[in-house]
């Protein structure tokens, strides 16, 4: 079979297990919902869902949030309407890319078409790439943007002509991915800097051709880092960062305690920088725990499918025997510290925050794994005859499947509350029944109900911006809309509620029985809804 078919049929795979059911599955979450309004918002009014004109960053529950994936949705909002199809398809769109990108970075070092082939299949079957293919993850589309930039890179260093071109677009994209998504502002320098190091001696013997590029990404970055220090990265890493976490510091407390009069050498063993810095280790080495990659994958229900880990169950041996190839063999010849330092890399910006391993924040970490699961793979279907072939073909056929029942069939029956099911159901309901009643209370228990309120409803951005106010932060920084129009947002608390009033709760203690129940995918209820008498 010819090359360019072999390619085309892995990426029209690709495609399809991601786009398969996108727009109704699965249910969209709160952070999609925002990103969605705030494009609406800006399409309508030149202004995010606060008022602000055409930010760089959007200050979405109290957290800000990079602007990168707001502009790239416009124009399919435009298109398409306020829908999570219009949301996810910049997604959809980049992380396909990925997989052919991936596919010409392999060949690009290895002048291996069937490594590189078989490197761009493992990934459009990912269980990781693909979970996060599978909506507006801006983690993902950063990914993307940095596999662009990281084949011009390597396309410059390869190039027999030197220009600045390639360079130039290596940097455009590189710094792009810091418009989407905090990771990339650590991984993007960290991996540059490795880089430069690495290669120190070939820039400085081309350095003629490194001022437009430099100058281009630095020019480039100046928005985006205004906008960070302004705003942005203090409130984000005040609210999810490590020291977010108090329990480094009772740790401190509590071993400080346990001698009977603390001397300078144990308030130094114990000082509460050491407990945070051996927190911040443990949490950098989880993300390479096999538990984390190959058994129950990350801990949040909304980043996770059931019984599986971010990597098939089978793929563990091929890992280890690809990484001993990697180190061994002279597969990635002279390119071998590119793949090593995007794998120390990509775990940072999740090993400082207090939620760690994190699927999400960590994903830049799938390129690597993958790259070297691919090369284990490649090496025993060399050494293979037919039948063992076979067998191996047929066991990831089973691990796909296996991955797509869990995923299709169970996580909404396991995690239903994760994925703020049956919205897009219930505010049609709300907005038929909203002249009929004084007020409506609608609970908190799913996160951030207001936006998915305002995106299900395309409610008029220019009516929200007078009356939009955000509570108090909490003490991870995020904020809440309590009330737009007669709808309340919060605890149902029923004697205080008006009579009169419709209720929409979930599984609070209300006296009466409700006369209408809205129900998740296990048949569980997820909505009750009451009058007030």
């Amino acid at each position: 079979m010819p090359i360019k078919i072999k390619l085309l049929s892995i990426l029209l795979l690709a495609f399809f297990l991601r786009a398969y059911r996108i727009w109704e599955f699965p249910s969209l979450n709160p952070d999609e919902a925002a990103l969605g309004y705030n494009a609406y918002s800006l399409l309508l009014t030149g202004k995010d869902e606060h008022g602000i004109a055409w930010p760089l960053h959007f200050r979405s529950f109290g957290d800000y949030k990079p602007g990168g994936y707001v502009y790239l949705a416009m124009p399919f909002v435009k298109l398409l309407g306020l829908h999570p199809l219009s949301v996810r398809l910049p997604n959809l769109i980049l992380s396909t890319l990925a997989v052919y990108f991936l596919y010409k970075i392999v060949f690009l070092i290895t002048s291996n078409l069937n490594l590189s082939l078989l490197t761009a299949l493992l990934l459009a079957i990912n269980p990781w790439h693909l979970h996060f293919s599978r909506g507006a993850w801006e983690s993902s589309a950063a990914l993307s943007f940095i596999l662009i930039g990281s084949y011009f890179f390597l396309l410059s260093q390869k190039a027999k002509t030197k220009n600045t071109l390639w360079l130039s677009l290596s940097a455009v994209f590189f710094v792009f991915s810091l418009y989407l998504y905090h990771s990339a502002r650590l991984f993007v320098p960290f991996f540059l800097l490795a880089q430069f190091l690495i290669h120190k001696s070939y820039f400085f013997k081309h350095k003629s051709f490194l001022t437009v590029p430099v100058l281009l990404g630095i020019l480039l970055c100046l928005p985006v880092s205004l906008s960070f220090l302004k705003s942005g990265g203090a409130a984000r890493f005040g609210g999810v960062g490590l020291t977010a976490d108090s329990g480094p510091l009772s740790r401190s407390h509590e071993l400080l305690n346990q001698h009977s009069s603390p001397d300078l050498f144990s308030r130094l063993i114990h000082n509460r920088r050491v407990t945070y810095s051996l927190s911040w280790l443990q949490k950098y080495i989880s993300h390479f725990d096999p538990n984390f990659l190959f058994i129950t994958g990350d801990e949040v229900p909304r980043s996770k499918s059931p019984d599986i880990g971010q990597f098939f169950l089978l793929e563990f041996p091929l890992l280890i025997l690809g990484l001993y190839l990697f180190l061994h063999q002279s597969y990635f010849i002279n390119h071998k510290s590119f793949f090593l330092s995007w794998l120390l890399a990509a775990p940072l910006a999740s090993s400082l925050t207090f939620q760690a391993p994190s699927a999400l924040r960590a994903l830049f970490l799938v390129i690597p794994l993958t790259v070297f699961v691919s090369l284990g793979l490649y090496h025993l279907l060399s050494l293979f005859s037919f039948p063992y072939y076979l067998l191996l073909v047929t066991c990831y056929l089973y691990s796909l499947v296996f991955y797509l029942d869990a995923y299709y069939i169970h996580a909404p029956k396991r995690y239903p509350f994760a994925w703020n099911t049956s919205f897009s159901e219930l505010i049609p309901y709300l907005q038929s029944q909203k002249e009929n009643f004084p007020q409506i209370f609608l609970t908190d228990k799913y996160d951030q109900p207001y936006i998915l309120y305002l995106f299900y409803s395309a409610y008029p951005p220019a009516k929200l911006h007078p009356q939009i106010k955000l509570t108090p932060p909490d003490r991870f920084g995020f904020s809440t809309v309590r009330q737009i129009d007669n709808l309340v947002f919060g605890k149902i608390d029923w004697p205080a509620i008006p009579s009169g009033s419709l209720v929409i709760a979930s599984d609070e203690n209300i006296p009466i029985l409700p006369w209408k129940n809205l129900d998740f995918p296990n048949g569980s209820p997820a909505f009750k809804i009451y009058t007030k008498p």
